[in-house]
This record gives C-alpha cells, sequence and structure tokens, in this order.
C-alpha cells in the first residue's frame, strides 16, 4: 500500500513529501529542500530504504536537502534536464548527482510505477511525479493557486499551457500534493481555482 506523509522544511516553508510503501520497506522523497538530517532521522525511524529522491524543479527551497539524503541513501536525484542545467541561476546549490528525465518518462518504486510529467512554467524543466492517483505537483498548482511566473525562467504562457494541457486528461478525483500549502483535489481546484475555471487566462 502507498501512503505520503508531509515534512515542511527551511525559510520557505516548502513542502517535502514522503512516498511511503509500507509493505515494501521502501520510500522516495519529493523535494527535500533543507533539514536534511531531521528528514533522514524520520525516514530511519520509519526503518525505511530510500530507493528515489524525486525533484519537481531546481529551486533552492526544493533542493536543498539531495544531496545529504543521496550520499546516505546512494538514491538517484530525478530532475529534467532543462533545471540541471540552469539551477545556478535560480541559486539551486546542490552537489548531488543528478539524473536526468523527460516527459512522460517511467520510473519504479519498488513495485509502483510512476510517470514524469513535464510542466513548465515555474522553471523551464519544472516537472510533476505521478504515482497512481497522486500527483505531486511541485510549483505548478497549489491549493487555490499556482505558482509565480514572475521570476527568472519563469513565464505566464507557458504555466497556462502546462495547467491546461497537462492536467485536463485526469480525473476530479487526481489528489495533488503541492510544492507549498495544504493537499488538495483537482475536482477542488477546478471548482475554485481561477486558472482552472471556464474563461481563465490564455
Amino acid at each position: 500500500m502507498l501512503s505520503v506523509d508531509l515534512k515542511v522544511v527551511g525559510f520557505a516553508r516548502a513542502n517535502c513529501w514522503l512516498i511511503q510503501l509500507e509493505s515494501e520497506k521502501i520510500c522516495a522523497v519529493v523535494d527535500p529542500g533543507a533539514s536534511p538530517r531531521r528528514l533522514w532521522k524520520w525516514i530511519s525511524e520509519k526503518s525505511l530504504e530510500l530507493k528515489l529522491i524525486l525533484l519537481t524543479h531546481s529551486h533552492l527551497d526544493h533542493i536543498g536537502g539531495a544531496h545529504y539524503l543521496q550520499r546516505k541513501s546512494k538514491a538517484p536525484c530525478l530532475m529534467h534536464p532543462l533545471d540541471i542545467k540552469n539551477r545556478w541561476r535560480w541559486f539551486g546549490i546542490s552537489f548531488a548527482q543528478f539524473t536526468p528525465v523527460e516527459d512522460q518518462q517511467m520510473f519504479k518504486l519498488g513495485s509502483v510505477t510512476g510517470t514524469v510529467i513535464h510542466t513548465p512554467g515555474h522553471s523551464p524543466g519544472s516537472v510533476s511525479f505521478l504515482l497512481q492517483d497522486r500527483l505531486f505537483s511541485g510549483d505548478l498548482i497549489f491549493a487555490d493557486g499556482v505558482g509565480r511566473w514572475d521570476i527568472p525562467g519563469g513565464d505566464f504562457h507557458t504555466l497556462v499551457q502546462s495547467l491546461k494541457q497537462k492536467l485536463e486528461p485526469f480525473s476530479d478525483a487526481l489528489s495533488i500534493f503541492p510544492g507549498h500549502g495544504p493537499s488538495t483535489t483537482l475536482g477542488t481546484e477546478r471548482a475554485r481555482n481561477p486558472m482552472l475555471r471556464p474563461g481563465k487566462p490564455e
């Protein structure tokens, strides 16, 4: 059974999600932006083996703890090559070894298969990770909002395109675990998020 836990870390109050496969005693972390020793203790206390470090984009508040966790676990750090290339521009300071991933690429967490979805707009290489009916969206979409586009590498029209094209195929039941703030569902956001309602900006 796949379960999800949350630790909020760092100055930007970023979400670090722990994805657990309890039957296999393995896990992945999404966006370990800070407090890596606390995160490693959390994983160790659960007697889990860290298999994957999933990075939705390369901003410092999302990757700051990746190197420590990789050094402790030897787990690969998955990130889109556009953000691997440009991470220094956004103070994405990390000495982790990154494994590049592309849109629609599959990955394995034990017996569960996930999919990488390229969702640019907040940054050129922003991705979301889909596992079963759960989407780890980084700074693409939040409860009642979306990620910033008014920063280097951000682009409003690209963000809107990602929201329209990449989320459109999914049902309202899709659970969304964003980079900041509470989790939500796609149905909830379609009902109340101004960027997803009919008449949203083009």
